[in-house]
């Protein structure tokens, strides 16, 4: 909501009030605004909420929207023109006006990512710089998947990103699937490519979910749990720990026929993310954090497919 300027006290409280009815739940929420974790802290929490379908509540002081993508070298969020894009525009102002951090998601597996429609290097540091000055973003995370793992759109993607992050210093997370043993050697590679291209790169975050098919005995929590802490040791050679890895799970029913991560799986991979000091947990998707209305095909994208309040999963991985 848009914060208004009042000349009587009781103005301010009623319109923040207000305001604050909007985009929260009643749960009480979290206070945190650091982009990035002090070591030893609770993971940050940035779910992700999909701008393609109807924009649910913001319930935390952080929130992913994705996906910008390209039309050729014009960043667009989903195809719509960034300027055209109203409701999302003004949930970023409204957002940004009570002091919560919006953070934009560049790519996704449908793409078109900005580096793969974008071929010059100096038109793609000018696209991702317009999405960066448009809404004052602090931090930007680029889901790199599908034709966006090529190896020349990956260089592309590393130039123009070191060149803008020279400029505004902003803080870059590389989000990327991963195996039960880690990230696979292309995901691994955009990595190196973005830190040799001088890139300071804030974190990795895997998204835990989509495995394919498991081992007897395996569940999603238990996989999960292999996947971040064989990509700790992945990473760590390159200079990154614990607190820069990050970690998303899909709520309730994945796109994998009989992969689910339940309620009491989320709340135990919080507790393992706190237990290793985890910087970050993410969920897919704000859209789906929510229980289906009668019967619907799954996995869904407006629902989670199990039996849960309003907002369930982001208050458990929040702590809230």
């Amino acid at each position: 909501m848009i914060k208004k300027r009042w000349s009587v006290a009781i103005a301010l409280v009623i319109g923040v009030l207000a305001s604050s009815f909007f985009f929260r739940s009643s749960v009480t929420q979290s206070t945190s605004t650091a982009a990035t974790p002090t070591t030893g802290a609770a993971p940050w929490f940035a779910p992700y909420a999909y701008t393609g379908l109807a924009m649910p509540s913001f319930p935390s002081r952080h929130v992913v929207l994705s996906f910008i993508t390209g039309n050729g070298c014009t960043p667009t969020w989903n195809g719509t023109p960034l300027a055209s894009a109203t409701t999302v525009n003004t949930r970023i102002t409204q957002a940004q006006a009570i002091g919560d951090e919006v953070i934009a998601s560049f790519g996704g597996e449908s793409g078109p990512d900005l580096a793969v429609s974008c071929t010059n290097p100096t038109q793609l540091a000018a696209s991702y710089q317009t999405v960066i000055s448009r809404y004052g973003l602090k931090t930007i995370d680029l889901d790199v998947e599908s034709a966006a793992l090529d190896p020349t759109a990956g260089a592309r993607r590393a130039q123009a990103i070191a060149t803008v992050q020279k400029a505004t210093h902003v803080a870059v997370w590389l989000t990327l699937a991963v195996a039960p043993t880690g990230l696979l050697p292309n995901s691994l590679a955009v990595v190196k490519q973005m830190m040799a291209a001088g890139v300071t790169v804030s974190g990795v975050n895997v998204m835990a979910f989509d495995y394919g098919p498991l081992a007897a005995g395996q569940t999603e929590l238990s996989v999960s749990e292999s996947a971040v802490s064989d990509t700790e040791s992945q990473i760590a050679p390159l200079g990154l720990s614990w607190s820069e890895l990050g970690a998303t799970i899909m709520v309730g029913n994945t796109d994998t026929t009989g992969q689910q991560w339940s309620l009491a799986a989320a709340q135990s991979f919080w507790s393992f993310a706190y237990g290793h000091r985890l910087g970050r947990l993410s969920e897919w998707s704000l859209n789906r954090d929510q229980q289906c209305s009668g019967t619907q095909p799954q996995p869904s994208n407006s629902c989670s497919g199990v039996t849960q309040q309003a907002e369930q999963f982001s208050h458990i991985l929040g702590n809230n």
